[in-house]
């Protein structure tokens, strides 16, 4: 079976982490609908509302691979973490003068399964042992949730041509 890679990339400035570690996706995403209750009806009648945003429960491994000549230390590891951290925080820009930027966006990459565009959410790490001399493990378990940000609203013919992804050109 093929070792399929994925990125996360920064829209703002495009650097990237690539990973080939990750666990099955789950998606969610679900139509909304309000109620009113009708005189002498046993139960209400729904309205659509809005279809609530499309999100990704994601579990990746940044793994360690001494030796293997790719750069994949404990070290890169462990800045490969502190990329997707990064993703929580604001952007006070220098000296803390200006207007401050919301957490930044990313995009996510499958080989070309997956491609879209939106915010890492309520992200948690696990530092797996062993650890190296200096204290970095060697293997990092991450898991977020990723909520897709679409530019228009999509329509169900979108969604059912494959409107949601984005062109694979697309950085």
């Amino acid at each position: 079976m093929p070792v399929v890679k994925g990125y996360v990339i920064d829209r703002d400035d495009g650097t990237r982490i690539e990973f080939r570690y990750f666990q099955p996706l789950s998606e969610d995403v679900a139509a909304e609908y309000d109620e009113m209750p009708v005189r002498g009806r046993s139960e209400p009648h729904s309205f659509y509302s809005q279809t609530g945003p499309d999100t990704w429960q994601f579990s990746l491994k940044l793994m360690a691979s001494v030796d293997q000549g790719d750069g994949g230390t404990p070290r890169k590891i462990y800045d490969d973490y502190l990329f997707l951290k990064s993703f929580q925080y604001p952007d006070y820009g220098p000296s803390f003068v200006g207007p401050v930027k919301p957490p930044r966006q990313a995009i996510i990459t499958i080989g070309t399964f997956f491609r879209k565009k939106g915010q890492i959410r309520t992200p948690s790490f696990t530092f797996n042992a062993p650890y190296d001399e200096n204290g970095f493990p060697h293997s990092i378990d991450c898991n977020f949730t990723f909520r897709v940000i679409n530019d228009l609203p999509l329509s169900f013919s979108d969604v059912r041509r494959g409107i949601g992804n984005l062109p694979p050109d697309f950085t």
